[in-house]
């Protein structure tokens, strides 16, 4: 069962960062199996078994749902080794455009997680903005929902030119942004080493249920 993160999560980022090398990995390999590799992947059987109740498309294996210890060599000379982990439960039912899904995601400088909507494009973004027009009592409904339960805050760069102004302001903070996720970021507090940030995550996770289906359909 997950119980949170501890000290050994921090001295070996601490570790990494002083040092980004695989030997600096190899001397610490007992501090990320502490901190790390067990901590993360209790708390992916447990957020597998909350997904498996909302929606099966968002399963995927324990490989492809927690980051590795290690870059990709092609895109990180000379820092091999990740300073930050993550869990990510992706819908991929748009190939790798698209693809939304909640995340979780951690490093020295904090942690956060929500919903996200993985490589965007602009026909992703205008299926989605077609189907809030053609749904606008819905979509207003799951919006104001989500605003209420203010578990995470909406993220993306706006149009500088309003393409919507006459619509419902509501609807408009949707409308207007080029990109758009949903994000509760946080400081490397008490909560950190504790269960309770597992059931913060939830929480806001489902909050943002109904938006994760409203795209999944609209997508």
């Amino acid at each position: 069962m997950f119980q949170g993160f501890n000290e050994s999560t921090i001295l070996f980022y601490e570790a990494i960062r002083r040092e980004n090398s695989k030997k600096t990995y190899q001397d610490n390999a007992q501090l990320y199996l502490e901190g790390v590799k067990i901590p993360l992947e209790e708390m992916y059987f447990e957020l597998y078994r909350y997904f498996s109740g909302i929606d099966g498309d968002l399963l995927g294996n324990k490989r492809r749902c927690i980051s590795s210890a290690y870059n990709d060599a092609r895109f990180s000379r000379g820092t091999p080794v990740k300073e930050y982990f993550y869990i990510r439960f992706k819908w991929n039912g748009t190939g790798q455009k698209n693809a939304a899904g909640f995340f979780f995601d951690a490093s020295l400088d904090g942690y956060k997680y929500g919903l996200n909507l993985y490589h965007p494009d602009a026909g992703g973004m205008n299926r989605i903005r077609e189907y809030i027009l053609d749904n606008r009592h819905f979509a207003k409904r799951v919006i104001e929902d989500f605003n209420r339960a203010g578990l995470l805050e909406i993220r993306g760069e706006k149009y500088k030119r309003a393409a919507y102004p006459d619509e419902d302001i509501i609807l408009q903070e949707w409308l207007e942004r080029k990109r758009i996720s949903f994000t509760r970021e946080e400081s490397l507090g008490t909560v950190f080493y504790k269960r309770d940030i597992l059931e913060h995550i939830i929480s806001a996770f489902d909050s943002a249920k109904e938006i994760y289906f409203m795209w999944k359909e609209a997508l």
